[in-house]
């Protein structure tokens, strides 16, 4: 497995692809506890490649593509929010990739670059069912914390806030 710092815009392409798939199967998860597609695509999945490429290749943040082999594996990426704080966004791991290390090996590159870039805390957002990502960030030390930003009604019964001092 290889997990890299992505720059180019050919790469937040692949990376697009990725966040694509995420969002595909986060609105199918999403459409259960009553939230419109359109209004998750807007709040989380409305970005465009160059978007991406953005806001990740600035100063003070970072993204990164797994790769096994020849394949895209995952991807995830850290920014700094609009208090000074990082906050981890945009992880996620293709299925038939799951159980690798992708995740584990993509988390460790994130707190690194934040770790570097200065950061004392990194923050994340995630929803109730996403247990396995659930499970990943207790493992890295993440606790529950208060919201950290508004989210639209519908998704306030689902979404959970989590941070942790790097």
């Amino acid at each position: 497995m290889e997990i890299r710092t992505i720059n180019s815009l050919a790469d937040f392409k692949e990376a697009h692809a990725l966040i694509d798939a995420m969002g595909k199967w986060d609105s199918e998860q999403s459409r259960k506890f009553g939230v419109p597609d359109a209004e998750l695509i807007e709040y989380i999945y409305g970005h465009t490649p160059e978007t991406l490429m953005e806001k990740f290749n600035k100063r003070d943040a970072g993204f990164f593509l797994a790769r096994i082999g020849e394949n895209i594996a995952g991807c995830a990426g850290y920014s700094k929010s609009d208090d000074g704080i990082a906050e981890l966004q945009k992880m996620y791991v293709r299925p038939e990739a799951r159980g690798k290390g992708v995740a584990r090996g993509l988390m460790t590159a994130c707190l690194a670059g934040i770790r570097n870039d200065g950061y004392m805390t990194v923050r994340l957002e995630t929803v109730t069912f996403m247990s396995e990502a659930i499970a990943l960030y207790d493992a890295f030390g993440f606790k529950r914390s208060g919201d950290f930003r508004s989210v639209p009604p519908s998704l306030q019964p689902i979404t959970i806030f989590m941070e942790r001092q790097v």
